[in-house]
């Protein structure tokens, strides 16, 4: 058990840990905790240490972001009825919060921050080799359409808030009075939503992004072979972590919550060998977007504050996989990590 400094503190409302792309919140028997495997290993014991109340969320391993936001919040609804939570997520994790937070709007809890680790907001290179190199991760016309009726649905309630507060601007400049009585049952109106940290790669402001190429699974013409394996292989999450989704579908139709905090983190390694597992994600990761973890570069995991950039591989940042074959780099503290991050919410009063 690691010990727990004085100087961390623990944030005032729960933690809820969402794990990435295969992930998971244990592996084995209940009945032999020695066979577990943790996702978070050693930081749900060290949060909780430290005064933390934390759910560990499990999800679909592979499936959409629409599906594994509707678990995590249907596991939410039957754990912290009426009460605050700061959502704490690695990878893929982020983008189902995101989801939850702008499009499930019957929740029976309050998101009070979601702090991102390594994840791919602009979406990730190595899903768009995967498509376009093996065939996999071909985004369907349904879905897609989907979420720009969900980004239509965000945009009239924006725009509703703005008649509201403008109708309230008049109303106080003609009359003197700050008091604005309706036949509404709003009494305090929302700032409208804003698109967090939607920038090129030159940091200015990107603008309205293009329309979204067609995406035909064409497959592997070369290996017939390899195509009737394909939708075997092939699952919702590839699709939604390419950056075609990403930028041009899911960050335009997913706003911000103006009453949410946003932070994130970024990692990054300076090299790692073809022969290591993150070797070969990391070179076509690099030469498209420059430094990155392996997995996802700093620049796609910027969003709402960015806290900063850590030195660590993609999976340095939950603590699972510490086998490092043929590179050199020091070991990141995952357990200190956290607890930093912890603090940082409490400091933020969250």
């Amino acid at each position: 058990m690691p010990v727990v400094s004085s100087c961390y503190s623990a944030p005032r409302h729960p933690i809820v840990l969402c794990h990435g792309l295969y992930g998971f919140d244990k592996l084995g028997p209940d009945t032999i905790p020695h066979l577990q495997i943790h996702y978070w290993k050693g930081i749900q014991k060290a949060l909780t240490k430290l005064g933390a109340r934390v759910i560990v969320a499990s999800v679909p391993k592979t499936g959409s972001i629409k599906k594994r936001a509707e678990a995590l919040h249907r596991m939410l609804a039957n754990t912290v009825e009426g009460m605050h939570v700061n959502f704490l997520a690695h990878s893929m994790g982020g983008l189902d919060c995101r989801y939850l937070i702008s499009h499930i709007h019957d929740k029976n809890y309050n998101v009070k921050s979601l702090t991102t680790l390594s994840t791919p907001h602009r979406g990730s290179p190595m899903m768009d080799w995967l498509r376009d190199s093996i065939g996999v991760g071909h985004l369907q016309q349904a879905e897609e359409e989907a979420m720009r009726k969900l980004g239509e649905a965000a945009r009239l309630s924006k725009a509703a808030a703005l008649d509201l507060q403008e109708a309230l601007r008049v109303y106080q400049a003609t009359t003197g009075e700050s008091n604005f009585h309706s036949n509404t049952t709003t009494t305090m109106i929302p700032p409208p939503f804003s698109y967090s940290n939607h920038y090129s790669s030159t940091g200015s402001f990107a603008g309205p992004p293009p329309p979204p190429p067609t995406t035909q699974n064409s497959g592997n013409s070369a290996n017939p072979l390899l195509n009737r394996l394909i939708p075997y292989l092939d699952t919702p999450a590839y699709a939604n972590l390419t950056t075609d989704y990403c930028q041009n579908v899911f960050n335009p139709n997913t706003p911000d919550d103006p009453h949410v905090s946003y932070y994130s983190y970024g990692a990054s390694v300076k090299q790692i060998p073809v022969w290591a597992p993150l070797g070969i994600p990391w070179e076509i990761i690099k030469a498209k977007e420059g430094e990155n973890d392996g997995l996802v570069s700093t620049h796609s995991a910027r969003w709402g504050h960015y806290v900063g950039t850590e030195d660590a591989d993609h999976w340095d940042m939950n603590n699972r996989y510490r086998l490092k074959i043929g590179y050199d780099h020091k070991p990141f503290d995952a357990v200190d990590f956290y607890m930093n991050v912890a603090t940082l919410m409490y400091r933020e009063g969250h």
